[in-house]
């Protein structure tokens, strides 16, 4: 495997280039919203929306809700980029247009007023539609690596979550004495020279497997084999009609695995929204339990830290679960089962589950993203691919959107307490690992008979080759037998 890996690097100095720097493009742009609490303490530390509370009242819940809409409606574009992305079809517009949104959104973030209604979600929308436009069109660069691919891909993965700690650093710097403006305009030139870069050296087209990268007059180019094993430079990227993506979104596949990936990104979007909030109603009933209370700027230090990190060693266990049991089953038994671990652990009234919340919740979000990118390049054809992980992206995305109003309807109709909504969560989690720990049974079952029918196949081809060929040395033995006879009878 190592060697395998090796070889798709070896030589490959062009698209090796690239794939480095897009690592560094996607650590600032693909997965920054959800470093959101971090953003949340800065934000809160600033005064942003403070103007919703009471005069001398720091925490309100008209402020969280106001500040967790922010998140919603970043969540959700993040989520919609993707969908964008299809459409655009050229990963050089595609990736240079999103780090162009994401500079535009911290620029916004650097020089609004803390009582703008309407600059603050505008500015995290841009960094949401930013992170889908650059995520998705990257992954197509696997393909320039051969037998490396599942590499690339994995690693694009870990550093969409390890993304996150962008805005945990943001907030270091500004705790460390820099201002709210100073932070947000280094990003700001830092995606403007991403954005740059993007334009001058991505290729207009995705990659396809087989494809080679080249340098030419400073510039990148893409060429693609042809069937007579020539090489042709590439033209305009083709895409699928809209009734194939339509018929392919139909089946029953597609749909059992648009559910599980609602429900499962849902989840994770809950989380990521209203963890400041459940940490404090947390607090408040530890306290009152006679416990001690709880330091919520390190817990969401600790929350999102272990999110961007953890999820890296799961990397190789990933890999080995599908090359072990297949890619339609078993990555979701495992996605499934770590969100019911983690809903556990938020109904726990205690400090210590909250540890294990970090790391099974990391875990999640590893496994989740993965299983999606995995089942859906697996499944359907790259043409369909960007088009229906759009589809499913904005069906998922319009679903996570509901956090906010659930989490108004958290203050107001449970008195701020998680437990009703969490219960229902779990509940559904639950229900879901049970579909697909049947579906697993099912997948073995017929995984099993396929490969036991193989052999007899192959016993069956072979046993009519012996029969062909035995009729085929009768038949020449015959053929020479009257040859001989012939000559015979010229002879007499």
């Amino acid at each position: 495997m190592v060697s395998d890996i090796a070889k798709g690097f070896q030589g490959n100095f062009v698209a090796t280039f690239l794939f480095v720097f897009t690592l560094a493009q996607s650590w600032f742009t693909t997965g920054i919203v959800f470093g959101w609490p971090c953003l949340l303490l800065l934000l809160k530390n600033e005064g942003v929306y403070l103007h919703k509370c009471p005069p001398g009242v720091t925490e309100c819940s008209d402020r969280d809700v106001a500040l967790n809409l922010v998140f919603t409606l970043g969540a959700v574009a993040n989520v919609l980029g993707g969908v964008f992305a299809g459409p655009i079809g050229s990963p050089k517009i595609a990736l240079g247009l999103g780090v162009l949104l994401s500079a535009t959104g911290s620029l916004i973030f650097a020089l609004s007023p803390t009582e703008s209604q309407v600059a603050w979600p505008i500015g995290f929308v841009l960094h949401g539609i930013a992170g889908g436009l650059v995520h998705l069109p990257s992954f197509s660069l696997g393909n320039a690596f051969g037998s490396a691919k599942g590499m690339v891909i994995a690693t694009l993965v870990a550093c969409f979550c390890a993304s996150a700690l962008t805005f945990q650093i943001m907030h270091m710097l500004y705790e460390g004495g820099l201002s709210r403006q100073t932070v947000f305009l280094m990003h700001t030139v830092i995606e403007l020279v991403n954005s740059c870069v993007s334009f001058w050296f991505w290729p207009s087209c995705p990659l396809k497997p087989g494809d080679k990268l080249r340098l030419s007059g400073c510039r990148m180019h893409l060429d693609r084999p042809n069937s007579e094993g020539a090489v042709a430079q590439t033209g305009a990227p083709k895409t699928a009609p809209i009734r194939v993506v339509v018929k392919a979104a139909m089946t029953k596949i597609f749909i059992s695995f648009m559910f599980f990936h609602t429900s499962q990104l849902w989840f994770n979007r809950c989380l990521m929204g209203w963890f400041h909030d459940e940490l404090i109603t947390k607090d408040k009933l530890i306290t009152e339990a006679g416990g001690s209370a709880l330091n919520i700027d390190r817990h969401m230090a600790y929350f999102t830290s272990t999110q961007a990190l953890l999820g890296l060693p799961v990397i190789p266990v990933f890999g080995w679960l599908v090359a072990r049991y297949g890619h339609r089953t078993a990555p979701f038994v495992v996605t499934g089962f770590l969100s019911v671990i983690w809903l556990v652990c938020v109904l726990i009234p205690q400090e210590w589950p909250l540890y294990i919340l970090y790391v099974t919740s990391s875990w999640h979000r590893q496994f989740f993203f993965s299983s999606f990118f995995n089942f859906m390049s697996s499944e359907f054809t790259p043409e369909v691919f960007a088009k229906l992980a759009g589809v499913a992206n904005f069906i998922a995305g319009l679903a996570s959107g509901t956090q906010n109003p659930l989490l108004n309807l958290t203050f107001n109709q449970f008195d701020g307490s998680f437990v009703p909504i969490n219960t229902c969560m779990l509940t559904l989690a639950t229900v879901l690992e049970i579909g697909a720990c049947f579906a697993f049974c099912r997948d073995q079952k017929s995984r099993k008979a396929a490969a036991t029918k193989l052999p007899d196949e192959a016993s069956s081809k072979a046993i009519a080759n012996n029969n062909c060929e035995s009729e085929n040395d009768t038949n020449v033995g015959a053929e020479d037998v009257d040859s001989q006879t012939e000559s015979s009878a010229v002879k007499v």
